[in-house]
């Protein structure tokens, strides 16, 4: 490409600033195109830390309720109560449901999911006294006083629970909604990126082999013309 240098100055700096400026679109055409994909990831990521395992924690847990709610309905119809099996059982639950709060407390949580994660700890938490005294009360076989805290109150407890998971789990479609969306969009932006890479490739060709070319008329030797 030495011939190249018999172009005029001004027009060769034209011609380098044209093909750096389309090595630079490269370049960031490439960059915007990795952070789309990682855009794409962290969705995908997203869907299941995010969304489906929360949904199976949620489910769960309203099972685990669901079987304690059970457990005490059975005492109050005057189940007998055995203190160091029904225990172990209680701390069992506990144990477990404690484990998918804090599991599901570590994902990611739009603003009403938090509210709601934050009524129902507080709830459950309300809850744990007033079973840590019906449990009190059984162990020292005051079963008139248990049962009445049961009827009187573990039931609207575990009503209010149900209500707050309820709230949870309506919000997770929603989410999901809006993490396809953003993964739609991203994927709709790399097709793209992927089409100007292409069209940006073959103006670079096209430019290149116009130079060639101009190359090559400048290595023909001048045709000398007589003069009739």
């Amino acid at each position: 490409m030495k011939d190249l240098y018999s172009i005029k100055p001004k027009k060769r700096k034209r011609l380098i600033l044209i093909l750096s400026i389309f090595f630079a679109l490269l370049l960031i055409t490439e960059f915007i195109e990795k952070q789309s994909l990682k855009s794409i990831d962290q969705d995908f990521s997203s869907l299941y830390q995010d969304r489906l395992l929360p949904a199976s924690q949620m489910y769960e847990l309203s099972r685990i309720l669901h079987e304690k709610r059970m457990f005490f309905e059975n005492i109050e119809d005057g189940g007998d109560f055995v203190a160091k099996l029904n225990l172990e059982e209680i701390e069992t639950y506990n144990a477990r449901i404690n484990q998918l709060v804090e599991e599901y407390g570590n994902t990611y949580l739009v603003d009403r999911e938090a509210i709601y994660f934050e009524e129902f700890n507080k709830h459950y938490q309300e809850y744990l006294i007033l079973e840590n005294t019906i449990l009190k009360n059984l162990q020292e076989n005051d079963y008139n006083t248990a049962r009445y805290l049961i009827k009187k109150n573990t039931n609207e407890y575990f009503k209010i629970l149900d209500l707050d998971l309820h709230n949870m789990a309506r919000i997770q479609p929603e989410v999901g909604e809006e993490l396809l969306a953003h993964y739609k969009s991203n994927s709709g932006m790399h097709t793209l990126l992927n089409y100007f890479k292409i069209a940006l490739t073959i103006l670079i060709g096209i430019f290149i082999l116009r130079l060639l070319g101009l190359e090559e008329l400048l290595r023909r030797p001048k045709q000398k013309f007589e003069l009739n």
